[in-house]
């Protein structure tokens, strides 16, 4: 049961960020139009990454919290996301790798926020995954905790 929460969390998460990441580069932005190499060898290194940082939400999202942060799956997931996406961020920032090519201190916490943003949605996919899992309904749970029993 462990593995398959495990997994099921890990594509999950991996699958949000994919999708969120494309709607915005590919869609919204066009950054894909401004690619200098074939979108195929793009997208499949995207499919890789965004395999490792599912993985890594995942696995952030399983360390030990404080009881305070622990005992709520929803708070864990929208932290393990914040950090994910802010070290993600910071990487790829010292790599250099942007669609931006004149880079001001607006588009770097620009960036940063998004890139926060995006992973974020990839720990609260976790967290209702843990959810559904143990509690059933995730909306149900959550709606329960926010407005009472």
């Amino acid at each position: 049961m462990n593995t398959k929460r495990f997994f099921l969390a890990w594509i999950l998460s991996s699958l949000v960020m994919f999708s969120i990441s494309y709607l915005w580069h590919g869609i919204f932005l066009n950054d894909l139009q401004r690619l200098s190499y074939p979108k195929g060898i793009f997208l499949t290194g995207c499919i890789i990454t965004y395999l490792i940082l599912g993985f890594l939400v995942t696995k952030i999202y399983l360390m030990k919290f404080p009881k305070s942060i622990a005992k709520k799956p929803l708070v864990r997931g929208l932290i393990s996301g914040a950090i994910l996406g802010i070290c993600t961020y910071i990487v790829s920032l010292v790599v250099g790798v942007s669609f931006n090519y004149s880079l001001s201190m607006r588009n770097i916490i620009f960036d940063m926020s998004w890139q926060t943003i995006e992973q974020t949605f990839g720990g609260i996919a976790v967290s209702f995954i843990y959810i559904w899992i143990y509690d059933g309904n995730p909306v149900e749970v959550i709606g329960r905790k926010i407005i009472g029993d």
